[in-house]
């Protein structure tokens, strides 16, 4: 089964939605020179509050190789989140193998920057930017998070610029420990062997040297994945300002886990996604 747990997390959000379309202005915004860095934004609907809305960048996941903002189930989660009083912001980047690490966490910390540059003109708060990721999307925003040098290349300080990190259900917050042969290829094919590459690149290890400097963190982790439980709970313990929420799903596998949990992050009435809309809304 650890071969399994290890696999898994790294597929992308894949559920199918009807979803209405955004108007133009909103869509396939560039962020970068490259064709893949491109940003929808999705406003948020509050006709009745007139203050500047939380923000959410919300990263997908597919091994650092798969996945497209134009997912409908992305999009599905966007809209759902937008509706309940969050500004969304839905986040492409580069993959392998046409890049290779750094490129897609600088992807990352370049779309946070554009969106902590331009988010006003949509109603959004700058001042209260969240990252929410899943599976290989969740190493994403957690290392951009724990590392401070992604965002010091854009003039911005995580713990300045992020008011909350969501990552969603991987075990990839340290790449060194991570043995099992398909998981190894992946991280082969998009950060290389090296070790120091490979600390550098973990979650983990960086916010044990850099936590003064990391913005809360709300975690979230399936019971049934053993690996990803493990990790989740040490990067919590390693972190200042952390809680660390554990889905159960009893009857499903671990792959079966991993999609549930990403599908309830669409549903505003699941008590995962209450207390991150909560988090983001209030703090807490």
């Amino acid at each position: 089964m650890r071969f399994l747990d290890s696999c898994c997390v790294l597929l992308p959000l894949c559920f199918t939605a009807v979803i209405a379309p955004l108007s133009a202005d909103e869509l396939n915004i560039s962020y970068g020179k490259s064709p893949e860095q491109k940003l929808d934004v999705y406003t948020a609907a509050d006709p009745g509050d007139k203050s500047a809305a939380p923000v959410v960048i919300w990263v997908h996941g597919g091994g650092w190789r798969n996945g497209d903002k134009d997912n409908l189930s992305g999009k599905r989660l966007c809209k759902s989140w937008a509706n309940h009083g969050v500004t969304m912001v839905n986040l492409n980047y580069r993959l392998t193998p046409s890049v290779v690490h750094p490129a897609h966490v600088e992807d990352v910390a370049a779309g946070i920057a554009w969106v902590h540059e331009n988010i006003a003109r949509f109603g959004g708060d700058s001042k209260r930017i969240f990252l929410l990721g899943h599976s290989a999307g969740a190493h994403l925003v957690a290392l951009v998070a724990t590392n401070p040098k992604y965002l010091q290349a854009h003039g911005l300080f995580p713990n300045e610029t992020i008011a909350g990190v969501m990552p969603i259900d991987t075990a990839s917050y340290d790449l060194v420990a991570t043995d099992t042969r398909l998981v190894r290829r992946m991280i082969h094919d998009a950060f290389g062997d090296e070790p120091e590459t490979l600390a550098e690149a973990s979650p983990l290890q960086q916010a044990e040297k850099n936590r003064q400097i990391c913005p809360p963190f709300r975690i979230a982790v399936v019971n049934q994945r053993k690996e990803a439980l493990h990790e989740s709970r040490s990067l919590c313990e390693v972190l200042p300002k952390c809680k660390l929420i554990v889905m159960d799903y009893p009857q499903l596998s671990q792959l079966q886990s991993h999609a549930a949990i990403a599908r309830d992050l669409i549903d505003p009435e699941n008590s995962m996604t209450k207390q991150l809309l909560q988090f983001v809304k209030e703090g807490n």
